[in-house]
């Protein structure tokens, strides 16, 4: 017999994904800090304080109904920094918008969170699964309509005739695997949500899906079971983050839609808007450049933001390339593989894959090269080129 669902009002929800939020307070942005981000994967954590403060303006300014950020909080889980990012989402709740949280792998018992401090680095505590529900209890947790005992998962009601389910694999015995515990009490909510006639929305840090080329440690270990609970119970959508790029997948009734990561160019998050019949999913950056000229008008960077983490991104690929192309003698042509690759990969993040060409005298040196890097860009161009930043989904 069919669900007689329950009508829905319009609801405004944000979400952004890997934050990787860094307290001040652990860096002095000196030379081995600055070497190892820049030799790192394009997130622009010089500016990381300031990416944040101007994303919570920008939460305050549009006023969502509720703000989900579906883990990686923090660089390394130093306490320190979930603690300075606690404050700041405790500042958008004073402003009338509930923020649920999830945990991402980065966020839980990291034996490398530290501070970093001229030439070196210094290890910090960092915050166990427990501590973590008790750090961000008021942002999710204690007034969930249900919490799994044996993992951080929850539900949470945003209106009558919706549930929003938070599925947590990072705070468990094996990590990114959802516990058999845990699938029963994902049964069990699912259920009641059905026999209630409430619409469902899922969110979780690593995917259902495969959404590149990388599936170890990126997808759910046990994800087929969920996704046949999904499609039981017809729950239509998955939002996750995880592996920074921006892209929707679809697979047998079940769409996923992985947000790129907030501190990677072109720093994004999400607009979701729900109503009776579906839902609209866009993206936008966030701009840090109008927040600069109102607090930090001396830097030049921040002010032309969008450009700087542009090119960020762009050089990291372009190092990246380039140090796997070391022995080649044809400079002109190792610089032209690694720009290709670089400005491809930009795109590929981005989610504007209706941008990318395949320069096939270049993808062929790729190929010849043997090289990960080759393997990487074939598969960036067997996705399909299409934009990722915008779905309506009709709900079923």
């Amino acid at each position: 017999m069919p669900v007689q669902y329950q009508d829905l009002p319009q609801i405004h929800f944000m979400v952004a994904s890997d934050l990787h939020y860094l307290s001040p307070s652990l860096t002095d942005h000196g030379g081995y800090f600055t070497e190892m981000v820049r030799h790192s994967d394009g997130k622009v954590m010089e500016y990381s304080e300031e990416l944040a403060e101007a994303f919570v303006d920008t939460v305050i300014k549009n006023k969502p109904d509720v703000l989900i950020l579906t883990g990686d909080l923090t660089f390394n889980s130093a306490r320190k920094s979930h603690e300075d990012l606690v404050a700041k989402l405790a500042g958008i709740e004073s402003a009338g918008i509930p923020v649920l949280v999830i945990s991402g792998n980065h966020d839980l018992d990291n034996r490398y969170a530290a501070s970093f401090s001229g030439d070196g680095y210094e290890l910090v505590p960092s915050v166990s699964p427990a501590g973590f529900e008790e750090l961000y209890s008021a942002f999710g947790y204690e007034d969930a309509v249900s919490r799994d005992r044996a993992s951080s998962s929850y539900v949470w009601e945003p209106a009558a005739g919706l549930r929003l389910l938070m599925l947590d694999v990072n705070g468990v015995e094996e990590p990114g695997t959802v516990p058999e515990e845990t699938l029963r009490w994902l049964e069990q909510q699912l259920n009641e949500t059905q026999e209630s006639g409430s619409r469902v929305l899922s969110f979780s840090h690593q995917n259902l899906l495969k959404h590149s080329m990388f599936e170890e440690g990126y997808v759910i270990g046990n994800s087929d079971e969920v996704l046949r609970l999904y499609r039981e119970y017809g729950v239509a959508v998955n939002f996750t983050g995880h592996p920074h790029i921006q892209h929707i997948g679809k697979e047998d009734g079940v769409c996923e839609i992985a947000t790129s990561a907030l501190p990677v160019s072109p720093n994004q998050y999400a607009d979701i808007i729900l109503n009776p019949s579906g839902l609209e999913y866009s993206t936008s950056s966030v701009d840090v450049s109008a927040w600069a000229a109102q607090h930090r008008p001396d830097s030049a960077e921040l002010l032309d933001f969008e450009r700087y983490a542009g090119d960020f991104f762009w050089d990291t690929s372009y190092g990246q390339a380039a140090a796997e192309l070391h022995d080649m003698e044809d400079g002109g042509l190792k610089d032209a593989m690694a720009g290709y690759f670089a400005g491809l990969n930009q795109i590929y993040f981005s989610g504007r894959m209706e941008e990318a060409v395949s320069e096939e005298g270049l993808l062929e040196e790729w190929r010849l090269s043997r090289t990960f890097t080759g393997r990487y860009l074939e598969s960036i161009l067997g996705n399909a080129h299409e934009n990722q930043n915008h779905m309506v989904l009709e709900f079923p």
